[in-house]
């Protein structure tokens, strides 16, 4: 059967990887303020509700493996030597790279080897540096994704089962890593154990569903985006609705049970669970809408947009730090110009895209750039002296 390629994914990942530098951005200007002041409190409310995004790339990992897999021939050996090869290499180079980062702008660093060894030996095993728990993630998705394919082929008929016992035990992982993960004693806890607990949120089976669900809606995508279409009306009165309670649940928890700022943002608890799916489904929605037009005229400088945002995501969820360092640079100077409020807060949406598009044109660049090409996720292909570069799939 012919691979479909869903131009909607697309949208989704330009929009979503937007949303996680504009957290990241947020949060650095939330710092900026005081803790439990309006503004504060504002900011806070909005990074909790941006909170959807790493729950929406694993859903959209899951749906395009299983899109591509699910009715095609497979065999486990290229599978593994394919998907290993374009995200091990990144891992690895840019591990490196943020250790390097990070020591030229610490003083004093201690560049011997006896010292350099062991933080990348951490460092590589628990996905330590900025945001590569993402990619230690999705090593573990590929090493399961042979039993998790022959899981949902074998037991088709039960895939509304799955879903519902995969969403349940979302729930019930959320509502322990919250409430009962948080006060554990880890003083007399092995390194083994301690890096387990202490690394939970890079571990496959806390987002087991978003994977599941993902594959379960490309075994059964042109019925379910049919039921979408029809009920969109009810899905974006669910998603305000949604925006509304995290928004309440985030003041409560602040204001009246009085928990700190991490554990009212936390993204892995249980209200996080059906918001995030709610968000993502419309990021899906959105996507087949514009999926839909993208030829029209009107429509094709977006389009291209898209389709260049879309295939540098991946670069640009790596290249990110960098950006995110200047703008900080910049941004803690001109407040130690005395700026005004207003001005301050304008300046977040600019820093926001100054980072979204850096990270883009670096990523970009990068994946022009044979051999450069493995470090933002892309394989170069040899052919008459010229490359290509093939986007990986997460």
């Amino acid at each position: 059967m012919a691979r479909r390629y869903l131009h909607e994914i697309d949208l989704m990942r330009a929009f979503v990887i937007l949303g996680v530098l504009s957290v990241h951005t947020t949060s650095f200007f939330n710092v900026l303020n005081n803790d439990m002041t309006p503004g504060f409190l504002t900011l806070g409310a909005l990074i909790t509700t941006m909170h959807y995004t790493r729950e929406t790339f694993m859903f959209v990992t899951g749906l395009v493996l299983f899109i591509t897999y699910y009715r095609n021939p497979f065999n486990p050996l290229v599978f593994w030597r394919k998907r290993f090869l374009l995200i091990a290499i990144p891992y690895i180079i840019w591990t490196l790279a943020y250790i390097a980062f990070v020591g030229l702008l610490t003083p004093g660093f201690d560049w011997s080897w006896s010292v350099l060894w062991p933080a990348i030996e951490h460092n590589l095993l628990t996905g330590n540096m900025y945001f590569l728990y993402f990619l230690v993630v999705s090593m573990q998705l590929y090493i399961v994704f042979p039993f998790l394919l022959y899981m949902l082929r074998r037991w088709e008929k039960y895939h509304i089962h799955i879903l519902i016992a995969s969403f349940v035990l979302q729930i019930s992982l959320m509502w322990l890593n919250k409430y009962a993960l948080g006060n554990v004693n880890t003083a007399n806890l092995s390194k083994v154990l301690y890096d387990l607990y202490q690394y939970r949120d890079r571990n496959i089976i806390m987002y087991q569903f978003w994977f599941i669900s993902g594959g379960i809606l490309a075994c059964h995508y042109d019925r379910v985006a049919a039921f979408i279409y029809r009920h969109r009306r009810a899905l974006f009165v669910s998603l305000g609705i949604g925006v509304c309670l995290v928004w309440g649940y985030y003041f409560l928890e602040r204001l009246a049970v009085g928990e700190s700022e991490g554990s009212a943002e936390l993204v892995l608890q249980p209200i996080m669970v059906p918001y995030s799916l709610l968000v993502t489904l419309v990021y899906w929605y959105a996507g087949m809408s514009w999926a839909k037009r993208m030829g029209r005229p009107g429509w094709r400088p977006f389009s291209k947009f898209v389709k260049v945002a879309g295939n540098t995501s991946f670069g640009i969820y790596l290249a990110q730090p960098f950006p995110l360092y200047l703008m900080e640079l910049t941004v803690n100077h001109i407040d130690g110009l005395g700026i005004p409020t207003w001005l301050h807060y304008a300046l977040l949406p600019v820093s926001i895209l100054f980072v979204y598009f850096s990270s883009m044109l670096i990523s970009y660049i990068f994946g022009k750039i044979p051999l450069l090409t493995y470090t933002v996720g892309r394989r170069t292909q040899w052919r008459h002296h010229k490359h290509e570069t093939v986007q990986h799939a997460a």
